[in-house]
């Protein structure tokens, strides 16, 4: 295996700018963004959240606060609403577990860094440049069967962000990148699937690890390319690519081969939750119009038909069960941070309508992974009517986006309650529309503190 060449990719991320990259690119940064920080504001809505910030209180001091980027992590992927700069396995990777997630990694460390006052440009051009180097760890490698890539490559996009905000000479970025590779996660995806919320810490232990890794390589830690080549081409991954990690740099940017999620629930329910509303297109309330609904019927794809659980443990248990989640669309019209708040996941209607959805594998389905993920719903109502749709894949995906408005929409629904009004449209103005500025800065203000250490 030739080694892993992060002196190139370290000069990549000090050569790189805004200017360098091709304005689509720079929108779909944007657009990444601004959604992933509506997935953070709205998992600090959280109960748990909350009190997890509260505890790590007095471990938010300095200038690497452990509680404050941990709290923020969690955060980040309570909602299961981001994508995180994702890959979708191609080719011979089964399960399609989506690899890399950075986005939601380094987001904690431009936060602090906004909190600091970093301008919304510089921060978008770190978030730009580091996670691209995120993604092609992603792209690069092969997760092993069962785990979880939360922990795995995020820390090395939040370690280039350190690196490059505190403005580190190249080689002390590329051991950084060396470091934050060598502390894998390595846990496991089970533990979500059964509604272990603590899969969330894991992101917020991943942005620290890489701030970490950033601040050891500036006072003179050495790392060793050698170990991370067999940490991701042995122990939590296979299948290492080198030429995946450095081929095209500044002219191929793979982060924009990522997806965009509508839904606050595991990408495997997606395809079944668009398919549902294919269905009932044109009808008010699907729930109570024409008698009544009877049964939705769900024909999808092995992964997702493994999602069956009616009564969930927790939240996080929730949003990877197709019923549960497909019951609280039906409700609310919509997917976003407040449809599983405590309160609202109680709600017996929603236990209700769970228990009508009848989950099962379609073989033709499961064979046309990873490449598709094809569901059928159809829905019966009490009055003897029916309606049936089929989708080959989620939307979100680069060959059918997310238009900006609805973007700003998800982001919208998921900062409620956590930012002021005005903060929020001048982010989604700031942000999304390119008018810079320090919207960001406004975030922290309103956050850090008031919502976590």
């Amino acid at each position: 295996m030739t080694g892993i060449d992060t002196a190139r990719i370290a000069a990549f991320a000090h050569h790189s700018s805004l200017d360098d990259a091709p304005a689509e690119v720079v929108g779909f940064t944007r657009a990444l963004l601004l959604d992933t920080l509506g997935a953070l504001l709205g998992g600090l809505r959280y109960p748990a959240v909350r009190t997890l910030g509260e505890a790590l209180r007095p471990a938010a001091a300095g200038d690497l606060p452990f509680g404050r980027l941990l709290t923020l992590g969690a955060a980040a992927t309570w909602l299961d609403a981001d994508s995180g700069g994702s890959f979708h396995p191609q080719g011979h990777r089964l399960p399609p577990v989506p690899t890399a997630h950075p986005a939601p990694h380094s987001l904690p460390v431009l936060l602090h860094a906004a909190a600091s006052g970093v301008d919304d440009r510089r921060l978008l051009e770190i978030f730009l440049i580091a996670n691209e180097i995120g993604m092609r760890f992603g792209v690069g490698t092969t997760l092993r069967p069962g785990l979880h890539p939360h922990g795995i490559h995020g820390p090395i996009a939040a370690a280039v962000a350190t690196a490059l905000w505190y403005d580190l000479s190249p080689a002390a970025t590329a051991t950084a990148i060396e470091l934050a590779g060598a502390v894998p996660m390595a846990a496991t995806l089970a533990v979500p699937m059964n509604g272990g919320t603590v899969r969330n810490l894991w992101t917020g232990l991943g942005a620290y690890h890489g701030a970490a890794a950033a601040r050891r390589a500036a006072d003179g830690v050495t790392g060793s390319p050698a170990l991370l080549g067999e940490l991701l081409d042995g122990l939590v991954c296979t299948d290492l690519s080198t030429v995946d990690l450095t081929a095209g740099l500044g002219t191929r940017w793979r982060l924009a081969d990522s997806y965009l999620k509508p839904y606050a629930c595991a990408r495997w329910v997606h395809p079944a939750l668009d398919a549902f509303r294919a269905a009932v297109a044109g009808v008010p309330d699907p729930v109570r119009d024409r008698g009544g609904l009877a049964a939705i019927e769900v024909d999808t794809f092995a992964f997702a038909a493994s999602l069956s659980a009616a009564e969930v443990s927790s939240d996080l248990h929730a949003r990877f069960s197709v019923p549960v989640s497909l019951a609280t669309l039906a409700l609310d019209g919509e997917l976003a941070a407040a449809g599983f708040l405590p309160d609202r996941l109680a709600r017996p209607e929603v236990g209700a309508l769970a228990a009508l959805v009848d989950l099962r594998e379609e073989p033709a389905f499961t064979a046309a992974l990873p490449g598709e993920r094809p569901t059928r719903v159809t829905v019966r109502w009490r009055d003897g009517g029916t309606a049936s749709a089929t989708v080959r894949n989620a939307r979100g995906n680069p060959d059918d986006p997310l238009s900006p408005a609805e973007v700003a929409a998800k982001f919208r629904r998921n900062a409620a309650d956590v930012l002021t009004p005005a903060t929020v449209e001048a982010v989604v103005t700031g942000v999304l529309d390119g008018a810079g500025g320090d919207t960001l800065a406004r975030v922290a203000a309103e956050v850090i503190g008031p919502r976590c250490p």
